[in-house]
């Protein structure tokens, strides 16, 4: 393969032993230009400006000709977005059901990534473990991926992880998805961000930044202006971060939850089907662990699971499915918990009624009362709690369960 253009110039210059500065001198090009250039991140230059690089260069003239013709063949195309090797955006789910709400809402806001001066839209969507954050953003991106035409690019940051994934690690897989080769990637963290803002200034890219931990985390991958949308899920409200969009997932209606588990079983026992929904909590994967066992024993009918589903104390342990358990998926979120709120969480589940407010909570937690606003919010934030009205909070009902199994487990 022909050496470009770019690594022509760098290896006359480093030759000629001068700098960028002293090359722009002599050259009368501006030092920024030659970096593009050196960089392969400008276009083709102009004819008189290569020339004027070669004499400053003293090139000999045997060997003019080629520079030129680099030169004028300009930098390789850069790959489209998330084709690269890297970054590629996972396969949406089948059998997909409702939030339409909120995928229309993410339709409007990408309709706001217009060219800069204009400020890229983010968007953020939290909720709690199993609620459907990744599965929406996924299926987002494959409906409203064909007007980026820059492509579309999806970084799981393992916010969960015990060493979640950092920004460094993830620019220098965003600018190798968006074309920099390696040995070209900024060694300085703030210039992989610049380079990275940059190169989506005039690129109408479409970025999922999944699972994150925290706003430290993600604030090195927002954009700057341009035609980009950035959508962030994460289990945090991520409430530090500023000029965001926000979607708050749920558990999804009723009608939408039984024609989800519907679509994993087919269309069987209506009644049984409607109890299995609601003992699911309507909460997404909890219903798809429920669909995939029914499907994986034949033998079972609907009935039979919703018994089992019946025992509270077993409740928990039925929604298993191979790899997907619904306990785990929540003990990911108790484990990032301060030991106060991990106290607190336990020692709630008891609580009587369907909601609570910070006196109850402080005659369940007495140890350190003043301390307990800041761990509520500490399980508001990580989406353990949901905020009421009047100050008043409340469980899921099957993170109320998982709350009763700590408590069990951990405190006589």
């Amino acid at each position: 393969m022909s050496e470009t253009f770019g690594r022509r110039l760098r290896a006359h210059r480093h030759a000629a032993a001068l700098t960028m500065e002293q090359l722009a001198e002599k050259s009368g090009v501006s030092a920024r230009a030659i970096s593009d250039m050196e960089r392969e991140r400008s276009v083709a230059p102009q004819r008189r400006t290569v020339q004027a690089l070669a004499d400053a260069l003293a090139l000999p003239q045997a060997e003019q000709p080629a520079f030129l013709a680099a030169a004028r063949a300009g930098r390789p195309r850069l790959p489209a977005a998330g084709t690269a090797g890297c970054c590629g955006l996972p396969r949406p789910v089948p059998d997909f059901t409702g939030r339409d709400r909120e995928l229309a809402q993410l339709g409007r806001v990408a309709t706001e990534a217009r060219p800069a001066p204009s400020v890229a839209p983010v968007v953020t969507v939290s909720g709690t473990a199993g609620a459907g954050k990744t599965t929406l953003a996924v299926q987002a991106a494959h409906q409203l991926g064909t007007a980026f035409t820059g492509g579309t690019l999806f970084v799981d940051l393992r916010g969960m992880d015990v060493r979640p994934s950092g920004a460094p690690e993830a620019l220098a897989r965003l600018l190798s998805a968006l074309g920099i080769r390696d040995d070209e990637i900024p060694a300085d963290d703030t210039d992989r961000a610049g380079l990275y803002r940059e190169l989506l200034h005039h690129r109408r890219v479409l970025v999922v930044l999944d699972n994150v931990a925290d706003e430290s985390q993600v604030r090195p991958l927002l954009p700057g202006p341009g035609p980009s949308l950035t959508v962030i899920t994460s289990r945090r409200l991520l409430a530090g971060l500023e000029g965001v969009h926000r979607l708050n997932l749920r558990q999804l209606p009723a009608g939408d939850a039984a024609t989800l588990l519907r679509r994993i079983i087919g269309d069987r026992e209506p009644e049984a089907v409607d109890e299995v929904t609601e003992l699911c909590g309507r909460l997404p994967l909890a219903l798809r662990i429920a669909g995939n066992r029914l499907m994986s024993r034949p033998e079972w009918t609907v009935r039979h699971l919703a018994d089992r589903l019946s025992d509270e104390r077993r409740r928990l342990d039925q929604l298993i499915a191979g790899d997907l358990r619904i306990a785990a998926a929540f003990n990911l979120s108790y484990t990032q918990l301060s030991p106060q709120a991990r106290r607190l969480f336990r020692r709630l589940a008891p609580a009587p009624g369907s909601d609570f407010d910070a006196g109850l909570a402080r005659a369940l937690d007495p140890a350190n009362p003043e301390g307990i606003e800041d761990a509520l919010d500490e399980l508001v934030e990580l989406s353990l709690l949901q905020a009421h009205v009047d100050g008043r909070y409340r469980f899921h009902n099957l993170i109320r369960l998982f709350a009763r199994e700590r408590l069990a487990e951990e405190e006589p």
